[in-house]
């Protein structure tokens, strides 16, 4: 008991670690650090001992003396809409950690080959990236080959918005895609009438979160209001001439549809196009407008009250998480869960000041 209380008062180190167990200092150090050189029982044992001496890692210092913890983050741009508030969460967790010698290379890819190509640069290279963070959409299998050669060369990947059951040893941030549908469905079913028409946006066909999303919400409604008609408005925006032809479908369904009663953008990319396509019809007197994620652009039409009420993903929170996750993994050698979740928010004008830090 009296050496227990020595070490619970003074600095314990790997020396004292050693001691105890009898063993060389090399077989603790490499133990800690999580390198080769000992059994995995062995390791176990130390880890064991360590935590029951009070054994603290100084991982700043420790920082000093490794090379800089490289990490690669591959992700589009979008402009504010989403994927900009996953790169702010990135550069915020990147702020709290700069102590520890990480160092970040952002890498924006335009579109998937791309990123299939930024992927494999990284995977070709031989241990010099201890860590990546990047996305998935459509599961494209050259993504998804270059995912599994990132995990077995041991560089800890993160995969924000799917949940892949492989390659064993991904780390994954689900978009809990059907759990934010049916929240949109519950949220809209409690500000409308029994019946009347809602407007949805599609997204895209070839993404299985937006699939989701929608039969989610839709199963939504037809659970807790069957009387309301769906009214799906097709297409999704990637160019400019795509834009334009998606706000039209969104006005047409507008002005055809005498008994609307709410309109739901499915997407960041669909929030500004059905604000403006309802208040271009006249309809916005007598519907609600419901968005998707939190911004700059969402922040200003509910302060304005253009909007209603936005179904906040938490792209920056995802971010956030994904680094700190990160470096607690290469850094700190702390083993995640596999999935790593994030909550879902109803952002209201009403609560909207307590919510500006959910992206930025």
């Amino acid at each position: 008991m009296a050496e227990q209380a020595h070490f619970q008062k003074a600095t314990v180190t790997i020396k004292d670690i050693a001691a105890r167990m009898n063993i060389s200092s090399t077989s603790v150090h490499r133990a800690l650090a999580n390198r080769g050189g000992v059994s995995e029982e062995l390791r176990r044992q130390i880890l064991k001992t360590a935590e029951e001496m009070g054994y603290e890692v100084n991982y700043a210092a420790a920082s000093i003396k490794r090379r800089s913890c490289r990490i690669a983050v591959v992700f589009p741009q979008d402009n504010g809409l989403y994927f900009s508030n996953v790169w702010n969460g990135i550069q915020k967790s990147l702020q709290e950690v700069k102590g520890l010698n990480v160092c970040l290379e952002e890498a924006v890819c335009r579109n998937e080959q791309h990123q299939y190509e930024l992927l494999k640069q990284i995977a070709d290279t031989d241990g010099e990236y201890m860590g990546v963070i990047t996305f998935s959409y459509t599961r494209s299998s050259n993504v998804l080959f270059q995912l599994q050669r990132l995990v077995a060369k041991k560089i800890a990947t993160i995969v924000i918005d799917d949940e892949l059951e492989e390659p064993e040893g991904l780390y994954c941030v689900p978009p809990n895609e059907k759990a934010v549908g049916y929240v949109a469905g519950e949220f809209i079913s409690l500000i409308t009438p029994r019946q009347g028409t809602v407007i949805v946006s599609e997204g895209r066909r070839d993404s299985r979160i937006h699939v989701n999303k929608l039969e989610s919400f839709r199963a939504c409604i037809s659970s807790k209001k069957p009387e309301l008609q769906i009214r799906i408005a097709e297409g999704y925006t990637r160019t400019a001439e795509e834009k334009e032809a998606v706000y039209h479908v969104y006005r047409r369904l507008f002005t055809e549809s005498t008994d609307v009663v709410v309109g739901y953008a499915l997407t960041a990319q669909d929030n500004e196009l059905m604000v403006r396509a309802a208040e271009d019809a006249g309809k916005t007197a007598q519907i609600s407008i419901v968005g998707t994620d939190l911004n700059s652009m969402t922040e200003q039409m509910l302060r304005e009250g253009r909007m209603t009420a936005v179904i906040d993903q938490s792209a920056y929170r995802k971010g956030y998480a994904s680094l700190q996750v990160l470096v607690e993994r290469v850094v700190k050698n702390v083993e995640p869960t596999r999935r790593i979740d994030t909550p879902i928010d109803i952002i209201l004008q009403s609560n909207l000041n307590f919510c500006g830090s959910l992206y930025s």
